[in-house]
């Protein structure tokens, strides 16, 4: 009879144990899952950039003359014509006002687009921003491998 008046379950030492290994867990874990989400959206980015220079370079074939911010929103497939199709990136157009570096030395013959993160993305400081100019060629900030 003493066996079943023995009440059996966890002391409360014992669930302060377990809660502590799982908080030791989460606070190691938490921070890796945050950086591969961070990098994992910014293939956002990336398309985004890569598709406006698409965009931009039909608009070429059709005009003889890029877009520029006014135009911004011919190049992007969200409804706000100013951010990337899943909202992590801002994208931005920038037309030399002296076309020194441009090949065909004239204000609208060259560009570069850049896509700065916005939101929870802007704690990604490797890459805070991706940019692509008219000859393809693509930098960041922070530089971490982003392209």
């Amino acid at each position: 009879m003493n066996r079943m008046n023995k009440i059996q379950g966890v002391s409360l030492m014992e669930l302060m144990v377990v809660v502590a290994i799982l908080a030791l867990i989460v606070s190691i874990g938490y921070p890796s899952y945050t950086s591969f989400i961070r990098k994992s959206h910014r293939a956002d980015g990336r398309n985004a950039v890569q598709e406006a220079v698409a965009r931009q370079e039909r608009i070429y074939n059709e005009t003889l003359s890029y877009v520029d911010n006014t135009g911004l929103s011919k190049l992007l497939v969200n409804s706000d014509g100013i951010s990337s199709q899943q909202g992590y990136y801002q994208l931005a157009v920038t037309i030399p006002v002296t076309p020194t570096t441009c090949t065909a030395n004239s204000r609208n013959s060259c560009f570069s687009i850049t896509a700065t993160a916005v939101g929870g993305q802007a704690a990604d400081t490797t890459c805070a921003t991706l940019t692509m100019d008219y000859l393809g060629a693509q930098t960041s900030t922070g530089g971490g491998d982003c392209w």
